[in-house]
């Protein structure tokens, strides 16, 4: 067991007063049922300091929810089953009802956390799990590309290390917002599934998704959804991670009968009513430790990218805030909590 003091570096969002603070004496909490982990990187997602209504926070609660770290200690509660050891290199998701990654220390449940893909680094881990999830869980679970959501009905890497793909060849998928983090992992999986596809991005970005061998970027800022499908085919669906005036003219993509799904609060469907047959839904993702390994086996066949936008101190935590706040990084903002790959 690893000698782990009962003072640690977190961030700290009050509650009361909205506010962050740095401090190098929070406590460090052990729960029984979980893995204890030394925290290398932790990611931020956009707007997640807003979930505390939702979710009851205390007046102190941790924030970042996004991490990668190594395994301290495993769960000490009988009858826990978990495949980790001590020095296992993990990422993972740790459900926001509990206390964040933004600390030196932190627990989070094997159900949640995945050994990290070889050829992955410990920044790049940290942004993978909660955009992956949420547009793993989009595109097929709720979107349905492939027609159902089972493991062999999607694209998977099968047990002789074989990849199964193109299962939605033909479908015509839309992403809004396609360059955050969350977007460029539905991009990728909507291709990994054989789909056309298309995503809505400012310029700056287009090269970036050509690189992700998106098939065409729409740019927001000179052509709306309902003008570029006044000259191309409509959408068998629509993935919305963008909200906001995006949302509502990403209607006019979809095609009666298709699908229009959304991660984003504020979703709404058209004062019109909705097309055709289009069934919509909104949802949050849930972290799953085997959807997270079998999306980490295309990681290491080098068939998926994820993008860091920019690598923080947890003392830089505000300015990390800020750069996330403008809804504009490429990929997501990480805080680097521990220099050292190795512990």
């Amino acid at each position: 067991m690893f000698n782990v003091p009962e003072q640690q570096k977190a961030i700290i969002f009050n509650t009361k007063t909205n506010s962050l603070s740095y401090t190098d004496s929070a406590p460090v909490v052990i729960a029984a049922d979980e893995l204890l982990i030394k925290v290398h990187s932790t990611a931020i997602t956009n707007g997640e300091l807003t979930w505390g209504s939702f979710i009851n926070w205390p007046e102190e609660q941790i924030p970042c929810y996004d991490v990668s770290g190594t395994v301290l200690s495993t769960p000490t509660v009988s009858g826990s089953s978990h495949s980790f050891k001590e020095g296992d290199k993990i990422f993972g998701r740790i459900m926001a009802n509990r206390r964040g990654a933004a600390q030196e220390y932190a627990s989070i449940l094997p159900s949640e956390a995945a050994l990290v893909p070889k050829g992955l680094d410990m920044d790049s881990a940290a942004c993978v799990p909660m955009s992956a999830h949420t547009a793993w869980q989009a595109i097929f679970e709720k979107g349905l590309l492939t027609g159902s959501f089972t493991p062999t009905s999607v694209p998977h890497v099968n047990s002789a290390g074989e990849t199964i793909l193109n299962q939605a060849r033909g479908k015509r998928v839309l992403v809004l917002g396609a360059a955050g983090g969350v977007g460029l992992m539905g991009v990728q999986f909507a291709k990994l599934a054989g789909a056309f596809v298309a995503g809505t991005a400012s310029a700056k970005n287009e090269d970036f998704l050509k690189g992700l061998n998106i098939d065409e970027v729409i740019d927001y800022t000179k052509l709306s959804i309902a003008e570029y499908v006044s000259s191309n085919d409509k959408f068998d669906m629509v993935f919305d991670c963008a909200g906001g005036r995006s949302m509502l003219d990403g209607w006019s993509g979809i095609k009666d009968n298709g699908v229009y799904v959304s991660v984003v609060p504020g979703f709404t469907e058209p004062e019109g009513g909705k097309p055709v047959g289009v069934r919509s839904e909104w949802f949050i993702m849930e972290p799953r430790s085997e959807e997270l390994a079998g999306i980490g086996k295309f990681f290491e066949k080098g068939m998926l990218k994820v993008n860091v936008d920019s690598v923080w101190k947890l003392e830089e935590f505000r300015e990390a805030f800020g750069k996330t706040a403008t809804g504009h990084a490429r990929g997501k903002v990480v805080l680097r909590v521990s220099d050292g790959e190795e512990e």
